[in-house]
């Protein structure tokens, strides 16, 4: 409840502020763990790409340890070699279009939380798609 209460007063209103998007829907809460003895890393992708994620509109990682881990920043390399760290709580919010990674961690535990946002009409395109994808899929 807290979170969603976080989520709806401080998030949302951004995104609308931002992109002239109203958040309806926020399709789970997930938290990720990249772990360097893993070599944790999420590869290039798309967050949109199959009929389970085609209603995902923006993406949102928002560190949960920030200062607890080395490497695994976000990089969108068709925009260039910048990385991206929000501190502990901050977020980036991008479109789920954009083509992204989170580096490796190199050092430590990266904690994430990973919503996905949508509004009323992606709700419709999800319904429709609802049992179309398998558990790869789920994962994207």
């Amino acid at each position: 409840r807290e979170t969603r209460e976080a989520l709806s007063t401080r998030l949302l209103p951004q995104i609308r502020k931002a992109f002239q998007f109203r958040v309806g829907y926020i399709e789970r809460y997930m938290v990720a763990c990249y772990d360097a003895q893993d070599g944790g890393y999420f590869r290039p992708h798309r967050d949109d790409t199959t009929p389970g994620t085609a209603h995902r509109r923006f993406a949102c990682s928002i560190n949960l340890n920030a200062e607890d881990f080395e490497g695994g920043d976000l990089t969108f390399a068709e925009f260039g070699p910048k990385t991206y760290r929000p501190p502990t709580g901050g977020a980036v919010v991008f479109s789920c279009s954009l083509l992204h990674e989170a580096t490796a961690v190199t050092k430590g535990k990266r904690y994430a939380f990973l919503p996905f946002f949508y509004d009323a009409a992606a709700a419709a395109i999800r319904a429709a798609n609802q049992g179309t994808f398998d558990s790869a899929e789920a994962e994207a």
